[in-house]
């Protein structure tokens, strides 16, 4: 007995036994038809009860219809391991036994297996009886983890309030800060499941430039958590719901815990938007999985990449001078990326950046190179610049392959947007630029190359066409648009611009242009959809114009004097009216409601500027591309009907050498120089139609190279050999 006694001290002295968690029932258990619950359907683990109602009866793992049927003990096995992870692990929310967490078991409750009235929908989370966590889940949404620990840390994040940040903070009651939850409780889904760093990235990518917290994309502007994450660990991002203050805005809560004034956290908030340019965000390698998720996209549906790089307007050929387009313009935090496309051999790059203070009272900008390795992989960044008005330069390595130029709206005073405040109300940061021995994109010899394939030039235009697409000789395809899959252009309709049409019907005068993609639906009439609008599978028809960063699915819009624009996400609507948001209280607008344009709601807080002269986008210095080298310096590809053809490009296992309509047996020098200028490579070959350079045999790193082919003329290509 006495050695009962001491074991038992042991135990309790070195915590071997821990008080079990009681199971707390809610009010709302009361009343039908949750007042139906028993124990009897229910299923308990250490730190979870699910409940679900008479519909399942008591063997739910057995029931007739598979969308209803579950298994509550996988379920709780699932949960638990979630729970160690941001409880025991992260630390995010304390089950100390003096907390309600200690106490209380958190509460599933299954959605549709209570019949009429019941608990119903895919997933929720939150709390019970401001006491503990609880989620109401359908059966389908815990097949695994990924749903379930996305619910869990809303239910975690609702225990803040309760028990660790008491004073009103903790992002309760607060519309500007709404956002900030779903944020984050994806963050926390990849801390336990990495792979979901890639998820949705389409939407990302196609409102990269809104404001921090807007609701176009608030399931997805999480990575400046990573960024955080990758520089002070997850405790600093747990402090920002355990320190926050009651109406605070997350930005300003991390500002405050730094000590940090409104230029250091533009600071961070460009330390962050650069890592976007390769994703570098090393921890968890959550960098190799968005690249992963990118490259997929670029392989299997490329129309997904929609606004992935920002298309800059040109305003002059000669002066290599551009504006990004309002459509484009960063909003409060949200940021451009620029590829950059040398046209020097030295690769050096100059950029003269000027923004339009005038348009609003807190124009602000952050901006900067970032270099990227073959893989996609950053390589270097260059220095940080903050000035309205500079000349920034960079010396490319011959390593790096990709240069960027990134550009964040960076307001000098910081703005908490209600939700759903409508784009015209929200803050843009519109500059200017001027580029030496540089093009952006859009602009280089090769756009779009890679999805070149199995096609012809358009005979009037010169745009690319599918060949399993059919274009009409009235048709027209400009020299820059894109026209794949099935799509079928008639009539006098136009591809104009920078514009990717795919699978759509596009008929009699419509016109599609700017940096417009449209995939699948049928557009008609005189139509236009113009700018960086997103249009899948939708019907358009009359003259209804779609432009801006509209974004749509499977609507219809019709008759005479519809215009969607802004960031507008709406349903069908063919009544006149001018459609720049998503409707909500916030902006006074209903769905298909008939606002002209002269309505309060489409009155832009953003005033209009005019472009800047070209005496005040000059360069101070001497930037002409260098002669140095001359090996580097590209010549013309054709000469006569003589050209050279490189492909795959970039190429990874073996390049592919067309040597088109030369002489038979032709004497030729084969050249392969370094982007420095080093030759690697310098042997005679008869000019045969086809050769093949491999990359592994030839010594070749992952890198640029440019090709020579010297005869009678010389030919140059640049070739990127890639891993």
């Amino acid at each position: 007995m006495k050695k009962h006694v001491l074991l038992f001290l042991c135990l309790l002295l070195s915590g071997g036994i821990a008080a079990q968690k009681t199971v707390y029932i809610p009010a709302e258990f009361s009343t039908a038809p949750l007042n139906t619950w028993s124990y009897s359907k229910s299923y308990q683990s250490a730190n979870f009860i699910v409940f679900w109602g008479n519909v399942v009866g008591t063997s739910p793992a057995t029931y007739s219809d598979p969308n209803l049927r579950f298994n509550p003990q996988s379920i709780c096995d699932t949960l638990e391991k979630i729970y160690t992870k941001f409880v025991t692990n992260i630390a995010f929310c304390s089950d100390a036994a003096t907390k309600n967490l200690g106490k209380y078991k958190i509460i599933i409750v299954m959605n549709d297996t209570w019949g009429s009235g019941g608990p119903s929908g895919w997933a929720f989370g939150g709390t019970y009886g401001n006491t503990i966590g609880a989620m109401w889940v359908h059966p389908n949404a815990t097949r695994d983890g990924g749903v379930i620990s996305h619910e869990l840390t809303h239910s975690l994040q609702g225990m803040i309030s309760i028990q660790e940040n008491t004073v009103g903070g903790g992002y309760i009651n607060w519309e500007p800060a709404g956002f900030f939850w779903e944020a984050h409780a994806n963050y926390m889904r990849t801390q336990m499941y990495p792979r979901f760093a890639g998820d949705d990235l389409p939407r990302w990518l196609g409102t990269q430039s809104f404001h921090l917290s807007s609701t176009r994309h608030h399931y997805g502007t999480f990575k400046w958590l990573y960024t955080i994450q990758q520089l002070e660990g997850i405790t600093m991002v747990n402090r920002l719901w355990k320190e926050s203050v009651a109406n605070e805005h997350p930005l300003i809560t991390y500002r405050r815990l730094k000590g940090w004034n409104q230029a250091q956290l533009n600071d961070f908030m460009y330390e962050y938007a650069k890592r976007e340019a390769t994703y570098d965000y090393p921890v968890n390698n959550f960098g190799g999985i968005m690249r992963a998720a990118r490259n997929a996209l670029k392989t299997s549906e490329p129309h997904y990449l929609w606004r992935m790089h920002t298309i800059l307007t040109q305003i002059s050929a000669t002066t290599n001078r551009y504006v990004v387009p309002d459509a484009f313009a960063p909003q409060d935090y949200g940021y451009n990326i620029i590829p950059l496309y040398p046209t020097c051999s030295s690769r050096n790059v100059t950029v003269k950046f000027k923004g339009h203070t005038e348009v609003n009272s807190t124009g602000g900008w952050r901006y900067g190179f970032v270099a990227a390795n073959a893989d996609g992989t950053v390589s270097r960044y260059g220095a940080l610049n903050s000035a309205n008005e500079s000349e920034i330069s960079f010396q490319m390595n011959s390593n790096e392959t990709q240069l960027y130029l990134v550009v964040l709206g960076a307001p000098t005073t910081h703005t908490s947007y209600v939700w759903e405040p409508g784009f015209p109300k929200i803050k843009r940061y519109p500059y200017e630029v001027r580029i030496a021995n540089a093009v952006p994109e859009g602009y280089q010899s090769d756009f779009r190359s890679a999805w070149k394939t199995n096609g012809h030039t358009h005979s009037n235009g010169g745009g690319w066409v599918s060949n399993s697409a059919t274009v009409a000789s009235t048709a027209y395809v400009g020299p820059k648009a894109i026209v794949r899959g099935s799509s079928n252009i008639s009539g006098n309709a136009r591809i104009e611009g920078t514009a990717w049409v795919e699978n759509a019907s596009v008929q009699n005068n419509v016109v599609i242009s700017g940096n417009a993609n449209v995939w699948g639906g049928t557009y008609t009439g005189t139509a236009q959809v113009t700018e960086n609008a997103i249009l899948n599978n939708c019907t358009v028809s009359g003259n209804a114009i779609v432009k801006g960063n509209a974004m749509e699915w499977g609507v219809t819009f019709g008759a005479s004097g519809v215009v969607v624009g802004g960031d507008a996400e709406i349903g069908s609507c063919s009544t006149t009216g001018v459609y720049l948001q998503v409707p909500h209280s916030n902006n006074g607008r209903t769905e298909c409601d008939g606002r002209p344009a002269t309505h309060t709601s489409n009155v832009d807080v953003n005033t209009t500027y005019t472009q800047f002269t070209d005496a005040q986008m000059a360069f101070t210095g001497n930037v002409t591309c260098p002669a140095a080298i001359t090996a580097m310096a590209l010549t013309p590809e054709v000469h006569g009907e003589r050209e050279v053809l490189v492909y795959p490009n970039p190429a990874v296992s073996s390049v592919n050498i067309n040597l088109k309509n030369f002489s038979a047996d032709e004497d030729l020098v084969l050249s392969l120089y370094t982007s420095n200028g080093r030759i690697l490579i310098n042997r005679r070959i008869k000019a045969t139609p086809n050769l093949t350079l491999n990359p592994a045999s030839e010594g070749l790193k992952p890198g640029v190279y440019v090709l020579k082919i010297t005869g009678t003329k010389v030919f140059t290509k640049k070739i990127v050999i890639t891993e």
